[in-house]
């Protein structure tokens, strides 16, 4: 299965948990790691599942690097398309993760099947982090 992973990442946390994810996922699909910031919308049509990550800020928002790429998935139908979403926030905050639920919302909003619940990490990634990436990964 060709699979892309779209990560949007400001202190490296998120890109590291992309990369674990990419590493579990390399023995079963054929996959593309690649930083949001240098992804088009439209290479989404190569890819049977798709896997959005970002990083949570301030009230609840996206990684910076990704609104520019979210803001141009309008014109995208992901109709048959599998998908799922994961990345790091801080629990101190109420909108703990919520860029995963934006991200996972607008994934099913374009037509795109959510084949597993959200991968949601608190705080810096540690190796902990990395084995429970893995173990999700494999629910893929």
């Amino acid at each position: 299965m060709k699979t892309i992973i779209l990560y949007g990442s400001t202190t490296g946390n998120t890109e590291s948990l992309a990369e674990s994810l990419a590493s579990a996922l390399d023995d079963k699909f054929e996959v593309l790691i690649k930083d949001v910031s240098k992804a088009n919308v439209d290479e989404l049509n190569n890819f049977d599942l798709i896997l959005f990550g970002s990083s949570t800020w301030g009230s609840g928002e996206l990684q910076d690097d990704f609104y520019d790429f979210y803001n141009n998935l309008d014109d995208i139908d992901l109709s048959g398309k599998k998908a799922g979403a994961f990345g790091v926030g801080d629990s101190a905050f109420p909108e703990f993760c919520r860029s995963v639920e934006v991200l996972e919302d607008k994934l099913k909003d374009l037509g795109a099947e959510i084949i597993i619940e959200s991968f949601k990490w608190d705080g810096d990634v540690t190796s902990e982090a990395e084995e429970s990436i893995q173990s999700w990964a494999e629910g893929l």
